[in-house]
């Protein structure tokens, strides 16, 4: 196993640093370490190996920008193995840290672990409430995509963020999940109405 300091995932999270310099604010280091952080929460409740679920959540969006022949969960998941093997883990871990990156996001896998399932979870729990809005407009305004409108921020909220509670596996998830989606969905009804208020 790999030496620690004071994270004992500092191995890892060093080495994905100047991948994630590269990334998008949305999509940051900083957002892995909140996936983790969720996935912990949850995998603490739901009895999972907090190992795989951590260095996944740590992985899981290294992948973006990747090849264009791949997803950027097909990506993650190469790229996560070589790291984890430079940094001396079991190939048991690697290979099941890769199956939960590989299906983190719906391009195609299905999440079949329980590791899996919760980054999945977690990975959604950081795209609704206060924080979730703030990766939507950074990300999507990066891009230079309108508040409102067909292929806005806001037609982005409704057509997919919204029914992610729709997919959620674990219950500690859903149960985390609702007040933060309650949230979103407050903010964007008030932002609607700001919109359409006259004089």
């Amino acid at each position: 196993m790999p030496e620690t300091n004071q994270d004992p995932l500092s191995q890892v999270i060093n080495a994905v640093q100047g991948i994630y310099g590269r990334k998008d604010q949305a999509h940051d280091l900083e957002h892995a370490l909140r996936v983790r952080a969720w996935g912990k929460q949850i995998g603490m409740q739901e009895g999972a190996d907090l190992l795989i679920v951590e260095l996944a959540a740590i992985l899981h969006d290294i992948g973006r920008s990747g090849t264009l022949s791949k997803t950027h969960a097909e990506s993650g998941a190469a790229l996560a193995g070589g790291i984890l093997h430079k940094c001396g883990y079991p190939e048991d871990t690697i290979e099941a840290v890769k199956a939960a990156v590989l299906s983190h996001s719906r391009e195609g896998y299905e999440p079949e672990t329980l590791e899996a399932k919760i980054l999945y979870d977690a990975d959604k729990l950081d795209f609704v409430g206060p924080m979730g809005i703030a990766r939507l407009f950074v990300w999507l305004g990066k891009e230079g995509k309108p508040f409102f409108g067909p292929d806005s921020c806001e037609s982005f909220y409704r057509e997919r963020i919204r029914h992610y509670h729709e997919h959620i596996h674990t219950q500690t998830a859903r149960a985390l999940f609702e007040p933060l989606f309650l949230y979103s969905e407050n903010f964007w009804s008030e932002l609607e109405k700001m919109r359409l208020k006259k004089g």
